[in-house]
C-alpha cells in the first residue's frame, strides 16, 4: 500500500472514531527509519487521540513537532500539530498552527475544515465595552443559548 492510500485508511479510520485501527495500521510505517513524515504525523495525531490522557498527548506532541522540525512549512503536518492541540484542549496553540497553515495553502478544503475545527470568534455583543466585561459575557451567554434552542425549530 503506497503512503497516500495508508493516509486516506487512516484518516477514514480517524473520522469513524476507529482510533486503535488507525494506529495498528500505521505503527510499522510510523517506525520505519526514513517513513514519509505525513505518515509520521499523522500518527502523532492518531496517538493523541486514542489516548486521551496527558501521556497520549506527549507522545503525539512528539511524533507531530518532529516531522514539523523537518519540513516547517508543510500545511499538512501544521494542521495534524493544530489537532493534537485542539483535542487536549489547549485552543490558542491549536489556533497558530492552524493559522500558520491557513497562510500556506488558504484554498486547500482539508486546511479549510480543520480550521473550521476551532469556529471563528464573534464580536463583542457591546462593541463599546471590552470582551472581558460582565455585561459582554452575559449577553454572549444568553444569545448563544438562545441560538441553541431555537436551532431545533430550523426548518430542514
Amino acid at each position: 500500500m503506497d503512503t497516500q492510500d495508508l493516509c486516506s485508511k487512516a484518516e477514514e479510520h480517524l473520522r469513524d472514531g476507529e482510533f486503535k485501527k488507525a494506529v495498528v495500521l500505521l505503527k510499522k510505517e510510523a517506525h520505519r527509519p526514513f517513513a514519509d513524515l505525513r505518515v509520521r504525523s499523522l500518527f502523532g495525531l492518531v496517538m493523541a487521540r486514542s489516548d486521551p490522557s496527558f501521556y497520549g498527548f506527549y507522545r503525539g506532541l512528539k511524533w507531530c513537532s518532529e516531522a514539523l522540525q523537518q519540513q516547517p512549512d508543510d500545511p499538512y503536518l501544521l494542521v495534524n500539530l493544530g489537532k493534537v492541540y485542539l483535542y487536549h484542549g489547549l485552543r490558542a496553540k491549536a489556533l497558530e498552527h492552524m493559522n500558520h497553515a491557513m497562510e500556506l495553502a488558504p484554498e486547500d478544503p482539508l486546511i479549510r475544515e480543520s480550521r473550521g475545527l476551532l469556529g471563528f470568534r464573534q464580536h463583542p455583543r457591546i462593541p463599546f465595552l471590552p470582551r472581558k466585561n460582565p455585561i459582554n459575557i452575559i449577553f454572549g451567554m444568553i444569545a448563544v443559548f438562545v441560538k441553541k434552542a431555537f436551532s431545533d425549530f430550523a426548518i430542514k
